[in-house]
């Protein structure tokens, strides 16, 4: 782990005096994630990796904005290192990591690796998220400086940052400004535990059963003396070899043999209390059975995005924001924004929809139209031609002749 040597390497705790940092509201906040077990479940776990998905396609991107008008910059070191966050993840990985870290801790710290030039600017490098073994603690020094300490495995040990050098993307912000998290979020899970407990019974409960139904079906009775030990066990062999053959369901037996079955009445849950009590599980996710299932309608992944992963998007865009830009680089209108394709949310009848309607606008390219259907560009800038009309590319006409079937161009 050489790298990452390298990244900690002149993190050493500062010799001052520290005194932990408490809340503005006068006491010490406690922290408490949910747990790693609620992953043991399949639910928790399947809901997870769903948003995890969705929010992996997003597309971060440098912005300025510009007499009220949004352009892209691509030659910064924060644009590059958006689309190549470090040597082993993509943009993607790095998404669905951090995604997935904040939803299971209430906090994804990530740290901006970089170098300062001559002229002091800072030269980003990377980002790499840290997994710390434990809710980190936040101190102050003499003058007032917020450091936050980190306790990593791996080897074991504490690493102390500067709170401005970390990236804290935070959830559910309760009562303490420097973290997420918090004790009334972490209550509210228990109707969680509780749910997913009874799912588990209930699953254990029926395999239970299934095991039950598949073990005696019936009494053998021999008409032999105890002592006759061997004729006794050849026919009780050949009937259990029969049954598990399922030859016809019959199992042969002589006359000095009798066969008496057992009636079973299993009583299983219903399918109804099953699907109430994961639906209630659900709940707490964000995501229904049916999307899981990829049953999702336009509206349905309209609502899922504007509720859950929008807002995440806007929260990790404002954090990082506010760590690589000044005020007087905000000033000027730098952000970071993640954005969607919505295309991907829509039916393809609405996609149509959308083409056919702006056409006559010249609002999208060729390129950017074949996009929305899933099509690759086309060769040698082809597509870069905006369509003004079903007839018009960029102001020339395009005129079918009947005559030949040749078209001709006008000015």
């Amino acid at each position: 782990m050489g790298w990452l040597n390298n990244i900690f390497k002149g993190k050493k705790k500062p010799k001052a005096k520290f005194d932990q940092q408490v809340s503005m509201v006068g006491y010490e906040p406690t922290f408490s994630s949910f747990g790693s077990e609620i992953l043991y479940s399949d639910l928790v776990l399947s809901a997870i990796h769903m948003k995890q998905r969705f929010f992996g396609k997003l597309d971060p991107r440098h912005i300025r904005n510009k007499d009220g008008k949004n352009e892209t910059i691509s030659d910064s070191s924060v644009a590059k290192i958006l689309k190549n966050p470090n040597y082993f993840q993509t943009t993607y990985d790095f998404l669905t990591q951090a995604f997935f870290v904040r939803e299971i801790n209430n906090n994804c710290f990530i740290y901006p690796d970089y170098y300062t030039t001559n002229a002091g600017q800072r030269v980003y490098t990377g980002m790499y998220i840290l997994l710390p073994t434990q809710t980190p603690t936040i101190f102050e020094d003499e003058s007032g400086k917020l450091y936050i300490s980190f306790n990593f495995a791996n080897p074991s040990r504490e690493v102390v940052f500067p709170y401005e050098d970390i990236i804290v993307w935070k959830k559910d912000i309760e009562n303490n400004q420097f973290l997420g998290g918090g004790k009334f979020s972490t209550n509210a899970n228990g109707d969680l535990v509780y749910s997913l407990e009874a799912y588990r019974q209930i699953m254990q409960s029926i395999a239970e059963a299934s095991k039950i139904g598949c073990s005696f079906d019936g009494i053998l009775k021999v008409n032999a003396y105890a002592s006759d030990n061997e004729k006794a066990q050849k026919i009780r062999n050949s009937f259990i070899e029969d049954l598990r053959n399922n030859r016809g369901g019959i199992a042969v037996l002589d006359n000095g043999a009798e066969y008496q079955e057992i009636k079973r009445q299993l009583s299983l849950v219903d399918a109804s209390t099953l699907n109430e009590i994961k639906q209630n599980a659900f709940i707490h996710t964000g995501v229904s059975l049916e999307m899981l299932e990829g049953k999702m309608t336009t509206a349905d992944k309209e609502a899922f995005y504007e509720n859950f992963i929008e807002p995440s998007a806007v929260s990790l865009g404002q954090s990082m924001s506010k760590f690589f830009f000044s005020k007087w680089q905000t000033s000027f209108g730098d952000q970071i924004i993640l954005y969607p394709n919505k295309v991907q949310l829509m039916a393809t009848s609405e996609i149509v929809s959308i083409i056919q309607s702006t056409i006559p606008a010249g609002i999208f390219t060729i390129d950017e139209y074949r996009g929305m259907l899933g099509y690759a560009p086309l060769d040698n800038d082809e597509g870069n031609q905006r369509p003004r009309g079903y007839n018009n590319l960029d102001g020339q006409t395009v005129q079918s002749s009947t005559n030949g079937g040749t078209t001709e161009n006008e000015k």
